[in-house]
């Protein structure tokens, strides 16, 4: 069986949905040795490993036609040229196919167009809008990647939901046994658990801006900056200015776009990770961060209620005294700080790799035998 895959987002600068492609297809061609994947893109693909049966197709011919553009009309021509018998559309939209025999697989990642259009670009919010309802009525079979992102789908959608299978993404963590975390924390003038971390866009679905509003008071209590890792996304002049107003005052660190390794480190060695977003159909960064042995504080809404469990460790993400006033409380109880870790370490094992995966390889032999 051959498997084609949207697979623009494996690019250099991997984000949310470029680390759930890579982190499956490292795994997936070894489970179906008996099908062949074909990655298909219209940019360069990256990847650090190689399979007999993973073969990447970069589609530069036409270069007028870019990005989605080129995935909704130039996507049917690769299926048919190299025999696709099942299309993986893996952003949210499926592409114009004209053979009805091919099968098709939708990832829906999450609804933030319906829920929260006004955090959204509006190219991109035209896009999910256009074309998502199309996707999802023609999908043989939809991934949801939580039941949070399911229940939306079925809020927003008249659909089947037997089609709906709910995987959660898998995360891999990257050996770091080599890296000396000391020297990589003090090259950044940072100290082990003594610092406030927050992994991921700086963008208004984000909430980062509750973080700016509580940095300084957190600094001056605990003596702990606060530290942004990623890129600045769209609408985000104004932040970018307080981000650079506070950086220079010591009380708040940016770090940009960080690396699989130095995002590890960091997650590894914080004092607490704090996931503040308006509404995730994932949360990727929050398991990385539980994988990494890390506490975790995380808005009380979507997927991140889903996935931790517990109250102490929720917030409300319009609420800013809420957290700071959690933060200080770890901060100034041990105990209770141990006791929180350890239930976070219990909150990480719920998410086996493996689990995953093999719900993916159960999905694609359904899809070969020709059930329903």
């Amino acid at each position: 069986m051959n498997i084609g895959i949207d697979a623009r987002p494996l690019g250099k600068s991997k984000t949310g949905i470029g680390f759930y492609l890579y982190n499956l297809l490292k795994t997936l061609p070894i489970k179906c040795r008996d099908m062949n994947f074909f990655l298909f893109s219209d940019r360069e693909i990256l990847l650090d490993f190689n399979y007999q049966n993973l073969t990447k197709i970069i589609d530069t011919d036409y270069k007028l036609l870019k990005g989605t553009l080129w995935y909704m009309r130039r996507t049917n021509y690769l299926i048919k040229k190299y025999n696709i018998d099942v299309f993986w559309g893996t952003q949210n939209i499926l592409p114009f196919i004209r053979n009805k025999n091919v099968k098709k697989i939708l990832t829906v990642h999450d609804l933030v167009c319906y829920r929260y259009p006004q955090t959204m670009e509006k190219l991109n919010y035209l896009i999910n809008r256009i074309f998502m309802p199309h996707s999802i009525r023609i999908a043989d079979r939809i991934v949801a990647v939580s039941n949070s992102t399911k229940d939306d789908i079925l809020n927003y959608f008249r659909v089947d939901p037997t089609k709906i299978y709910v995987i959660y993404n898998p995360v891999i963590i990257p050996n770091i046994n080599n890296v000396d975390e000391e020297d990589y924390l003090s090259k950044i003038n940072l100290k082990k658990y003594q610092y406030i971390l927050y992994v991921g866009t700086i963008e208004p679905r984000k909430n980062t801006q509750i973080l700016l509003k509580i940095c300084e008071e957190i600094y001056n209590k605990t003596g702990m900056p606060t530290v942004l890792a990623g890129k600045i996304g769209w609408k985000s002049q104004e932040i970018t200015q307080i981000i650079e107003k506070y950086t220079k005052a010591g009380f708040l660190k940016y770090l940009n776009y960080v690396s699989d390794q130095e995002k590890t480190l960091l997650m590894k060695n914080c004092f607490l990770f704090v996931f503040p977003s308006f509404y995730e159909g994932f949360g990727l960064p929050v398991v990385e961060a539980l994988k990494n042995e890390a506490v975790v504080l995380v808005s009380d809404t979507s997927s991140l209620r889903e996935l931790v469990s517990i109250d102490e460790l929720r917030f409300d993400p319009l609420d800013y005294k809420q957290l700071k006033e959690k933060i200080i409380y770890f901060y100034a109880n041990k105990d209770a700080y141990a006791e929180y870790k350890r239930k976070c370490n219990e909150l990480s094992l719920k998410f086996d790799n493996a689990c995953f995966i093999e719900k993916y390889v159960e999905l694609f032999n359904k899809l070969k035998d020709g059930a329903k």
